[in-house]
C-alpha cells in the first residue's frame, strides 16, 4: 500500500515491497509536486491518483528506484546510445567531458542528484586551471588563467541533461534534475574572422606559397568549407565544365593518431557549390601540378583520388593544413592570429555584407536550418540593416543621405 508525506515543497510517495533475504524492509519512492493553483480538495484527489499510479508501477516492476549512480548511467548511455547515434568526433569529445563530470558527480545516485550538485560543478569548471588545452606562448607556458569558456561549460550541461533525459525515457528516474540547474550563459562575443582588406592581403601573401597549401586556403576562403570537408574532397567531386564542387564526405582527426572519413551527418551537409572563376582556375593549375608529380613518382604514387595528399598520394592528415596555416600567420605578423575555421566565418560574413540572401549563404555553408546562420552571423546582418535604412531613405527622399559609418574590422 502506498503512503505519502509532505517533504519540503513536494510529497514523497512510498510503496513497501516486502523484505530482502536479510529481513531488511524494501521500499520504493517517488515525489510529486502539486500545482500551487490547486485547491486543497484538488491536491488531495490528485495525490490519491499519484499514489495509485505509483503503486501500480511498483507492482508491475517498472518503477525507477534511482539506485544507479550517474557514472553507471553515463557508461551505459555511451555504450547503448552514444556508439550508435554519435559521430566519432562527438563521441570522443563527450568521453573527455565525462572524465570531468564523473569525477565530480559520478558517485551520486540518481535519486540523490540535485540541481545544486550541478551548479556546484559548473562553478568549479569556471575556476582558473580547468582548461588543459589553452593556448601557450613561445615559452610553452599557458596564456591567461586557463579557465573554461561559458560555452564549453554549457556543452557539459547539455551532455548531462541529454543523459538524464534518456534515463527518464528508460524509466530509471522520474525527472531530469538538470532542468533546474543554472549553467553560465555564453558571453556572446563576436565570432573571429577577417575583414575584406585582410582577406585580400591574405590572398596576396599566398602567391609565394607552395601550390597545394595556396589551393587549400583559397578554396576555404571562396567556398566556406569546413576543414574536414576540404580534406575529404576527391577529384570526382570537381566538375570543371559545370564549375561545381560537391561536398560528399569529411576526413576528420579523432585523436590518438586516428583519422576517419565519413559522410555528412545531415542531408543539407551534402551539397553542390558553384565555384568562382578564380577558384576554378586555381584548381585546374593544381591538378596539372599533381598529375606531373604523379608521373614523376611512378610506382611510388598511391592512388586515392584525393585532391590533397602527402608526397606519395596518401591522403593528407586532417591536422596538416591547420598546422601550416598557424605557421603561415606567424611568418606574416600583419595578419591577425586567427584559427583556420575563421576563414569559413570570413566567407559567410563577406557574402552577407555583399548582399547575398541568407538562405543562399546557409545552403552554401551546409547549415540544416537558416536560423543557425542567422544566429552565428547576426553581426553581419546588423550592418546590412544599416545599409537597408540608407537605401530606403535615398529612395523616398531627394536629399543626399549621409551613410552610416563603416563597421569596425574584426567583426
Amino acid at each position: 500500500m502506498a503512503t505519502a508525506r509532505w517533504k519540503g515543497q513536494r510529497y514523497e510517495i512510498r510503496v513497501s515491497c516486502g523484505r530482502d533475504i536479510n529481513g531488511k524492509k524494501i521500499e520504493k519512492s517517488t515525489t510529486w509536486k502539486p500545482d500551487p493553483a490547486m485547491t486543497e480538495h484538488q491536491k488531495q484527489k490528485e495525490l490519491e491518483r499519484q499514489m495509485f499510479l505509483f503503486e501500480q508501477k511498483v507492482k508491475n516492476g517498472i518503477c525507477p528506484d534511482g539506485s544507479i549512480t550517474f557514472k553507471q548511467l553515463s557508461e551505459r548511455w555511451m555504450e547503448e546510445y552514444g556508439k550508435m547515434r554519435l559521430s566519432p568526433t562527438t563521441y570522443n569529445r563527450y568521453a573527455e567531458y565525462l572524465k570531468r563530470i564523473n569525477q565530480a558527480i559520478g558517485h551520486i545516485k540518481l535519486k540523490d542528484l540535485k540541481p545544486l550538485h550541478l551548479n556546484s560543478f559548473y562553478a568549479n569548471l569556471s575556476e582558473p586551471g580547468m582548461n588543459l588545452h589553452c593556448k601557450k606562448g613561445k615559452d610553452g607556458k599557458p596564456i591567461g588563467d586557463r579557465c573554461l569558456s561559458p560555452k564549453t561549460i554549457q556543452d557539459h550541461h547539455r551532455l548531462i541533461s541529454s543523459i538524464l533525459n534518456t534515463a527518464v525515457r528508460w524509466e530509471l528516474t522520474d525527472r531530469n534534475v538538470a532542468s533546474g540547474a543554472t549553467p553560465p550563459k555564453p558571453s556572446g562575443e563576436d565570432i573571429e574572422c577577417l575583414d575584406e582588406a585582410q582577406v585580400k592581403r591574405l590572398i596576396q601573401l599566398l602567391a609565394d606559397e607552395p601550390i597545394q597549401y595556396r589551393t587549400m586556403i583559397t578554396l576555404l576562403i571562396y567556398t566556406g568549407l569546413r576543414r574536414g570537408e576540404l580534406n575529404g574532397l576527391e577529384w570526382k567531386d570537381i566538375d570543371f565544365e559545370a564549375r561545381t564542387l560537391t561536398v560528399a564526405r569529411s576526413s576528420l582527426y579523432i585523436g590518438n593518431g586516428q583519422a576517419i572519413t565519413k559522410e555528412p551527418k545531415t542531408r543539407s551537409g551534402k551539397r553542390k557549390l558553384t565555384l568562382s572563376n578564380t577558384a576554378c582556375m586555381l584548381l585546374r593549375e593544381y591538378k596539372a601540378w599533381q598529375d606531373k608529380r604523379k608521373a614523376e613518382l611512378g610506382d611510388q604514387w598511391q592512388e586515392h583520388d584525393r585532391l590533397f595528399t602527402q608526397w606519395n598520394g596518401v591522403p593528407i592528415h586532417p591536422q596538416t593544413i591547420s598546422d601550416w596555416f598557424r605557421k603561415f600567420l606567424n611568418r606574416h605578423k600583419e595578419l591577425p592570429r586567427v584559427r583556420l575555421h575563421s576563414l569559413r566565418h570570413s566567407n559567410a560574413t563577406l557574402l552577407i555584407s555583399e548582399g547575398v540572401d541568407i538562405r543562399t549563404v546557409s545552403n552554401r555553408l551546409g547549415h540544416a536550418q537558416t536560423s543557425t546562420t542567422l544566429n552565428i552571423y547576426s553581426h553581419a546582418l546588423q550592418s546590412r540593416d544599416a545599409a537597408a535604412a540608407d537605401c530606403l531613405d535615398m529612395a523616398l527622399n531627394d536629399t543626399e543621405v549621409i551613410p552610416f559609418p563603416a563597421r569596425a574590422s574584426g567583426m
